[in-house]
C-alpha cells in the first residue's frame, strides 16, 4: 500500500494541472514568460481520473487548504467530474469557464460537498482576460451558478485593457449581484515591469549564473502527476526540477533548500510578494539563498532601491 503524501504544514498551495490545453490563447499568458511552452503543447500524458483519484487521495493536507484545479483550462479534462465526485478533499478551481460548462452540469454530481468551505474568496474562481473571453457572457452564468456554487469573477489588470472596459465590466457585475475581484498584471509591458517581487532579478528573463539554492512552499503538479520544485520548472518541462510524483510508492518534500541553475527564469508567480492562504499579506512562496556575498548584496540593493 502506498503511503501518504504528508504536504508540509509552511506549504500555502497545492496546484493540480489537470491539462496543458486552453480554450483561450493569452500571448501575456504566465504559462508563456521568458520563452516557456507550457499550454497547448499536448507533450504531458495526462493521468487517469482514477489515477488522480488514488494519487490526490494520498494527500495530507495542511489544516484549511484545499486542492486547486487548473491548467491550461482544468474544464478541459473530461474526467474532471469524476475527480469533483471521488476526491476526498476540499476543491477550488481556477477556470476560465468555457462556454460548455452550465448549472446543469453541477446540479448532476452526486455532491457539492468539496465547494463548501469558509473561505474569505470565492472558491471558483472564473478568469477574465482582455481580448480573449467576453465579460458580458461570463457574467451572467457566474449568476446562475453561484446560486449553488461558491463562484466569482477575477479581471487580469492587463495594462491594455482600456478604463471603460473596466467600469463597464465592474457595473456588470454589480448589476447581477457576482463578486468581482482584481487579478494582478505579472510581467512586461511596453517597457515597463509589472508586480512587487521579493527577488529583483529573479525573473529578469534570461539565465544571470548565479549560485543559488532555492525551497517553495508551493506544490506544482503536472498532468502526468509529476510533482515540480516550482512553477518555472513545471512550465518549462525541467526534467531535473521534478521531486517525483504522486503516484511514486514513497514520497517526501526536501527538507533542505536544493541547488539551481536557472535563477533569472522564475515565474513572477513564485518571487511575488502577495497575500497567503489566510490571505495575510507579505507573503512570497520561494525561498532564496545566494551563494556568494556579491549576488545578495546586489540583490538587497535593488530591494532597496524600491523602498
Amino acid at each position: 500500500m502506498k503511503k501518504h503524501i504528508i504536504i508540509p504544514e509552511e506549504y500555502d498551495y497545492v496546484g493540480i494541472y489537470l491539462t496543458d490545453s486552453c480554450f483561450l490563447n493569452c500571448k501575456y499568458c504566465i504559462t508563456k514568460h521568458h520563452g516557456a511552452n507550457y499550454v497547448q503543447s499536448g507533450i504531458y500524458k495526462n493521468l487517469t481520473e482514477t489515477q488522480w483519484v488514488d494519487g490526490l487521495g494520498r494527500l495530507i493536507l495542511p489544516e484549511g487548504t484545499p486542492i486547486t484545479l487548473q491548467g491550461g483550462e482544468p474544464f478541459l479534462y473530461k474526467g474532471i467530474w469524476f475527480l469533483l465526485e471521488n476526491l476526498p478533499h476540499k476543491i477550488d478551481i481556477m477556470t476560465a469557464l468555457p462556454p460548455f460548462i452550465t448549472k446543469d452540469n453541477f446540479k448532476k454530481l452526486k455532491t457539492l460537498e468539496w465547494n463548501k468551505r469558509p473561505a474569505p474568496y470565492p472558491t471558483i474562481r472564473v478568469s477574465y482576460h482582455h481580448g480573449q473571453n467576453d465579460f458580458k457572457e461570463l457574467v451572467p452564468r457566474i449568476a446562475e451558478l453561484q446560486e449553488i456554487l461558491s463562484i466569482g469573477l477575477y479581471y487580469l489588470n492587463y495594462p491594455a485593457t482600456p478604463k471603460e472596459t473596466i467600469e463597464e465590466l465592474k457595473y456588470t457585475a454589480k448589476k447581477y449581484g457576482i463578486e468581482l475581484r482584481m487579478k494582478e498584471f505579472l510581467g512586461e509591458w511596453q517597457g515597463q515591469r509589472y508586480g512587487k517581487f521579493l527577488y529583483k532579478n529573479a525573473a529578469c528573463g534570461h539565465i544571470r549564473n548565479i549560485p543559488v539554492t532555492c525551497k517553495n512552499t508551493v506544490v506544482p503538479v503536472a498532468p502526468d502527476g509529476s510533482i515540480y520544485r516550482c512553477h518555472s520548472d513545471l512550465y518549462f518541462r525541467r526534467k531535473e526540477g521534478i521531486l517525483g510524483n504522486i503516484l511514486d510508492e514513497n514520497f517526501s518534500f526536501p527538507k533542505s533548500h536544493q541547488p539551481c541553475d536557472n535563477y533569472g527564469l522564475c515565474s513572477e508567480c513564485d518571487i511575488k510578494i502577495k497575500t497567503n492562504r489566510f490571505q495575510q499579506y507579505g507573503y512570497t512562496s520561494v525561498s532564496i539563498f545566494f551563494e556568494r556575498k556579491k549576488d545578495l548584496y546586489a540583490e538587497k540593493t535593488l530591494q532597496n532601491s524600491d523602498n
